[in-house]
């Protein structure tokens, strides 16, 4: 009898301590609470990370059974009263807040009765165990490092942890991946015991050696966690930051270019040259072009070659003056340089030219056109000539038309002078002029001449129309001109400023400089009387 109660007992504490084992291991877990009073009527479910909780069965002890499944398997099914909980395999757990068999109650006699129509509810929190989660910042001073720079040939980086999940972390180990720079100080691992849950470690500093690649290199640098959590399961997080690495060559080409020119004055570009690079560079052929609507001063070489060691400039490669043939905003040509890097690799560069180049004056085209090309001798011809300025600057225009031999002037004017204004302002006089000869005649052209505030003039010339004075207009053989034609803005000083200079001095027929220029600031005025 003593065995028994001696091996009853032994068993006791061997369960209670069993129980007490498990107690404590449960004890460990951090949780995460998933749901907080989540209401389950009688057969109603909720799913949770995966895995289903269904309100399987009530009895009117107000206890709830409920089944906890995933994947479609029955993993545990456990009675629930208000107060207790449940947990499977630590990674899921039920606790019953509150029951309510939620019976239907009638009063009969003053007395109240419990019908058998009753739908029971339990409200349930479902907490799902805790993991560690670690968030990694990796940062560098900047994003873009130049090889050919010293300042550049050390990386700081700074490495930032933070457990951020729900459950404290045991064994850290951190790894830095340096993308196979060498490391210059700091270290690649760093270890820790553990890491409790919302705490943020000291960061971690260290510095790489930067690389002189051939090209542009993106390298990735990693921050990498291991732990375990306090059933030893094992999680990673990763935190990157991605840096650019510049070449160890570089080839700078600058090209200046006058700004805010006007018509009549020179335009300077000047190209230099500068290797700012860690290798020499032999045999640069560098090539220019000359911008459209303009020409070169003078004859002048765009094409050469010359090498260039580490940190060498060559100033003014190529200098020259252009002359702008018409006003407007005009786009430079990059200068180009081509040549063969000492590893073998073939490259280009162009100049750092971007911006367009505006040049400033009067652009005055004259066009004369008659009423019609056929007619009989005696008979009379309406003749238009229209001067327009399509420039970006205003000009005072005078226009002179001549009559020909063959016929004369019945009314109106053959000349005109007025202040042109830019984009595209024009202005038409019409004569009437009476035909006395027989013949194919050709109306001598209209001559016109122009000047800016700023100096520059000009002279243009119309079309010639053909009229057929008593014979039928010939198909073939004509020497008719296409209506509109117009040869436009003929600078008297195409070869040089000092040039027009000394040609503004002298009077041009039927239109002096400077007769022309108080004209010009006396209309301007006028307008401007008007305009207010």
């Amino acid at each position: 009898m003593s065995k028994k109660i001696a091996l009853i007992a032994l068993l006791a504490v061997f369960v209670f301590f069993g129980l007490s084992t498990a107690a404590v291991a449960a004890d460990d877990l951090e949780w995460e609470e998933k749901m907080d009073a989540s209401k389950l009527y009688w057969g109603d479910s909720v799913t949770v990370d995966g895995y289903v909780i269904k309100a399987e069965d009530f009895n009117e002890d107000k206890m709830v059974f409920i089944s906890i499944s995933k994947d479609g398997e029955k993993l545990k099914t456990a009675p629930l009263s208000v107060g207790l909980e449940v947990i499977y395999n630590d990674e899921i757990k039920v606790y019953a807040q509150q029951i309510d068999p939620n019976y239907e109650i009638i009063t009969k006699h003053g007395k109240e009765f419990k019908t058998g129509n009753w739908n029971p509810y339990a409200e349930l929190d479902i907490l799902i165990k805790g993991k560690p989660n670690f968030d990694i910042d990796v940062e560098t001073e900047k994003d873009t490092y130049d090889s050919k720079s010293t300042g550049d040939s050390r990386i700081d980086v700074s490495i930032k942890v933070k457990n951020d999940g729900k459950a404290k972390a045991k064994n850290v180990v951190l790894t830095v991946g340096t993308a196979g720079m060498e490391i210059l100080k700091g270290k690649e691992k760093y270890t820790f015991a553990e890491v409790l849950k919302d705490e943020t470690l000291e960061p971690m500093n260290l510095t790489l050696k930067a690389p002189t690649p051939w090209v542009d290199t993106d390298l990735n640098i990693t921050a990498k966690t291991t732990c375990l959590d306090v059933r030893d399961k094992k999680y990673e997080n990763v935190g990157s930051k991605i840096i650019k690495i510049e070449p160890k060559w570089g080839l700078v080409i600058s090209k200046s270019v006058t700004k805010n020119n006007h018509m009549g004055k020179p335009i300077h570009v000047s190209v230099s040259v500068r290797n700012d690079g860690l290798c020499d560079i032999n045999n640069i052929v560098l090539k220019d072009s000359i911008a459209s609507e303009m020409h070169s001063q003078k004859a002048v070489s765009l094409d050469k070659t010359l090498s260039l060691k580490s940190g060498e400039s060559a100033e003014e490669v190529f200098e020259y003056t252009l002359i702008p043939e018409k006003p407007g905003e005009f786009t430079f040509p990059k200068t180009i340089a081509t040549f063969t890097l000492p590893n073998g690799q073939n490259e280009e560069v162009g100049s750092n030219n971007s911006e367009n180049v505006k040049i400033y004056g009067p652009e005055v085209s004259i066009t004369k056109t008659v009423d019609r090309e056929q007619l009989d001798s005696g008979d009379k011809l309406t003749v238009t000539v229209t001067a327009k300025n399509t420039g970006n600057v205003d000009a005072s225009v005078t226009v002179t038309d001549t009559i020909p031999p063959e016929a004369k002037l019945i009314s109106g004017e053959t000349s005109l002078n007025y202040v042109l204004g830019s984009d595209g302002d024009s202005k038409t006089t019409t004569y009437m002029m009476q035909m006395n000869k027989e013949g194919e005649i050709k109306l001598p052209a209209c001559k016109g001449s122009f000047l800016d505030l700023d100096g520059y003039s000009g002279e243009v010339s119309s079309n010639t129309p053909v009229v057929y004075v008593g014979i039928p207009i010939s198909l073939q053989g004509s020497s008719k001109q296409p209506e509109g034609v117009t040869e436009s803005n003929q600078v008297k000083n195409e070869s040089s400023v000092q040039a027009q200079n000394e040609e503004d001095s002298e009077d041009t027929p039927g239109f002096g400089p400077v007769l022309a220029m108080a004209g010009l600031l006396t209309v301007t005025c006028i307008l401007r009387k008007r305009k207010v």
